[in-house]
């Protein structure tokens, strides 16, 4: 009989998608990535103080799950320390199938999220959105969803505007290298690649932990002035 999946809870995004080494590299292309639950874990106690069965039952898991969560992440940052490496932390674009196969499904409490929308659909082109969603979760429950008009159609517009809303997540289909980046600059969280679906519906899915993510790059819908 297959064990039931439990949500690992993380209780909001890093306020930052991760760090790079200064000074002489030797692994100059290379990164670790650090998932949201081994952040969450170096968060509780090593920056907390928390005690580790304070932490599990925070992130309701159990006391040898954190455990095996913590040495990973441990290990991830002495490697990212000692090789140069950069740090990625990072919970999107991971499809469903990578979800039931690893047996994890992370759940965030507190987030805004910025959703690029028309019509009460996601749009599928970031910089090109006639209107934004932002949904406010809070304890893992929508408790507020407002529809604000996007600004005009201007180099870093979007990614300023959505910052300027207090946002922490952006769920949107495709986007370019460059808004990626900026996003990520000012502390946003980027999951791209999000199905064209109503509002309601790609939320739950992705609340649920089942949304299952396509092709995020904007190829030649969006040009570099669309960013």
């Amino acid at each position: 009989m297959v064990r039931p999946k439990h949500n690992r809870i993380v209780s909001k995004s890093p306020i930052i998608s991760g760090f790079r080494p200064y000074g002489r590299c030797c692994s100059k292309g290379e990164c670790v990535q650090m998932k949201y639950d081994e952040y969450e874990v170096i968060r509780l106690i090593d920056h907390d103080g928390k005690m580790q069965a304070e932490a599990a039952e925070q992130m309701n898991i159990s006391r040898p799950t954190l455990t095996r969560i913590y040495a990973c992440a441990r290990k991830k940052l002495a490697i990212a320390l000692v090789e140069g490496k950069r740090i990625v932390i990072t919970n999107d674009n991971l499809d469903f199938k990578t979800y039931q196969q690893q047996k994890t499904n992370i759940q965030v409490m507190n987030q805004k999220i910025a959703i690029p929308t028309c019509e009460g659909k996601l749009w599928q082109h970031f910089g090109k959105a006639p209107e934004v969603t932002f949904v406010t979760v809070e304890n893992g429950e929508v408790k507020e969803s407002v529809v604000m008009q996007a600004p005009e159609h201007e180099h870093g517009a979007m990614p300023r505007f959505i910052a300027a809303q207090g946002a922490t997540d952006v769920l949107c289909g495709g986007l370019g290298q460059g808004a990626v980046n900026m996003l990520n600059q000012l502390g946003i969280q980027v999951h791209g690649g999000a199905p064209t679906i109503a509002v309601e519906e790609v939320l739950s899915q992705y609340l649920g932990g089942t949304i299952v993510y396509g092709d995020s790059s904007c190829h030649h819908h969006c040009d570099h002035h669309h960013e």
